[in-house]
C-alpha cells in the first residue's frame, strides 16, 4: 500500500469513527427519553447543547489547522472525541447528560473540521474527485453505530456499557491511524526571519492575503448557510427518525432503530458513487439535484402512516442528501486564498454546526405546537432552499468566467 493509499485509508477511518460516535449516542435517544423522563422539547435542548459544543470547537480548530497542519489537528480531535464518548452513558440527570454532550460535541466538531481539511489534501494528491467517498465512511460509521446500538438495546445492554466499548474502539483507531496520514503542511509557518526587512515584507504579504480573503467572506458565509440548511435536513433523519418511528408510528425502541439504519445506510452507499457523478456533472449538480430528492423523501415521511412507507421515505431522503453537505464543504475549500483554506472551511463547517445546533431544537420546540411528523417537514423547506442556492453559485461562477 502506497503512502497516499494509507493516507486515504486513515481519513476513511477517522470519518468512520466520527460518524459512529454520533449515532451510538443518537440511537439511544428514545432510551434516554424514557430513562430520564424528559419531553421531545428537552431532547431538542440536549441536541442544542451537543451542537453548541461542536460550534465552540470549530471557532478554534480552523486556525489550529492553518498553524500546525490538519494531520496533528485530526489526531488530537479524534482522541478527545474518543475520551468524551465515555461520558453520556455515565449521566443520570438531564444536566449531567447536557454537560457530557457538550464535550462530546466539542470532540465531534473539532474532528469534523480537521478530517475534512485533511481529506481535501488527500483529494488534491489523488487529482480526481474522491471527497464524497470520505463522507460515505461517515455514513457507514453512522450505520455501524446505529446497528450495533440497536442490537445492544434489543439485548438489554446498558447505554454506559455500549458507549464505553465504542469509546475504546474509537481511541484505538484514532491513535493507530495517526502515522498513516499525510505529513502536516501548515499554511502559516512560524517565522524564523531575523532581518527586519524580511519581517516587514512578510507582514505586508499576510496583510494582503487577509484583505483579499475578506472579499469572499460574504460568499463563504452564504455557502455556510446552504450547508447548514442541508445539514439540518440531514440531521432530521439522524436525530428524529427513531423517535418518529417509536412515537408516531408506534414501533418498539429496538424496531425504531431500523429507521436510522436504512437512512444512514442509504447515505453511505450513495456516497460511494457520488464522486463518479461529480466527475461527470460537477459538484453543483450534485448539490442541487440531491437537495430536491431529499425534500421528496422527507415529504413521504411526513405523510406516512406506516413503518414501511416511512422507511421508503427515509431511504429516498438519505440517497438525496448524501452528497450535498460533502460537496459544499469541498467547494468551499476552493474559495478564497489558499493560505486561508482551513479558516474558510472552518467558517462553512461552523455555520453548518450552527444549523445543526438550531435545527433539532427548532424541531423539538415545534413538537409542542404540531405533531412530530409535521415538524419533520422543516427538512423539506430547507432542502428546497439549498437547491435554490445553487442558482447563486452558478451565477457567480458565470460572472467569474467573464472577468
Amino acid at each position: 500500500m502506497s503512502a497516499l493509499q494509507k493516507a486515504r485509508f486513515a481519513v476513511f477511518s477517522y470519518f468512520t469513527i466520527a460518524g459512529a460516535a454520533v449515532t451510538f449516542w443518537a440511537v439511544h435517544i428514545p432510551f434516554v427519553e424514557t430513562k430520564l423522563e424528559i419531553t421531545p422539547s428537552a431532547i431538542g435542548a440536549l441536541l442544542l447543547v451537543f451542537g453548541g459544543g461542536a460550534l465552540t470547537a470549530i471557532q478554534l480548530v480552523g486556525n489550529l489547522i492553518d498553524r500546525v497542519g490538519s494531520r496533528t489537528a485530526t489526531f488530537l480531535a479524534g482522541t478527545f472525541m474518543g475520551v468524551m464518548l465515555f461520558t453520556p452513558g455515565l449521566a443520570d440527570t438531564p444536566v449531567l447528560l447536557g454537560i457530557a454532550l457538550f464535550f462530546l460535541g466539542i470532540g465531534v466538531g473539532a474532528t469534523d473540521v480537521a478530517m475534512n481539511a485533511h481529506a481535501v489534501e488527500v483529494e488534491k494528491a489523488y487529482e480526481r474527485p474522491i471527497f464524497s467517498a470520505f463522507h460515505a465512511m461517515w455514513s457507514f460509521g453512522g450505520l455501524i453505530g446505529a446497528s450495533l446500538g440497536g442490537i445492544a438495546l434489543a439485548n438489554g445492554l446498558q447505554m454506559q456499557t455500549t458507549l464505553s466499548i465504542a469509546a475504546v474502539a474509537t481511541l484505538i483507531i484514532a491513535v493507530s491511524m495517526r502515522t498513516w496520514m499525510l505529513p502536516d503542511n501548515p499554511n502559516h509557518q512560524v517565522s524564523t526571519k531575523q532581518d527586519p526587512k524580511e519581517i516587514s515584507a512578510e507582514k505586508v504579504r499576510l496583510k494582503a492575503v487577509n484583505s483579499a480573503n475578506r472579499k469572499v467572506l460574504g460568499y463563504v458565509l452564504f455557502l455556510g448557510a446552504m450547508a447548514a440548511a442541508a445539514a439540518i435536513a440531514e440531521g432530521t433523519g439522524v436525530d428524529w427518525s427513531t423517535l418518529h418511528h417509536a412515537r408516531v408510528l408506534g414501533t418498539s425502541e429496538a424496531q425504531a432503530s431500523l429507521a436510522l439504519v436504512v437512512y444512514t445506510g442509504a447515505m453511505g452507499f450513495t456516497r460511494l458513487v457520488i464522486d463518479k457523478v461529480v466527475a461527470l456533472r460537477g459538484r453543483i449538480f450534485v448539490i442541487a439535484f440531491g437537495s430536491l430528492v431529499s425534500a421528496i423523501g422527507t415529504s413521504i415521511v411526513v405523510v406516512s402512516t406506516s413503518s414501511p412507507v416511512a422507511l421508503i421515505g427515509w431511504i429516498i431522503a438519505g440517497i438525496g442528501i448524501a452528497g450535498v453537505v460533502p460537496q459544499i464543504f469541498a467547494y468551499s475549500a476552493e474559495v478564497g486564498e489558499s493560505s486561508h483554506t482551513g479558516r474558510n472551511m472552518a467558517k462553512v463547517v461552523g455555520i453548518t454546526y450552527a444549523g445543526v445546533l438550531a435545527g433539532p431544537a427548532v424541531i423539538g420546540f415545534l413538537t409542542e405546537l404540531v405533531p412530530l411528523n409535521i415538524a419533520i417537514g422543516l427538512g423539506v423547506i430547507l432542502g428546497l432552499f439549498t437547491a435554490l442556492g445553487t442558482l447563486v453559485i452558478r451565477q457567480r461562477n458565470a460572472n467569474a468566467k467573464t472577468v
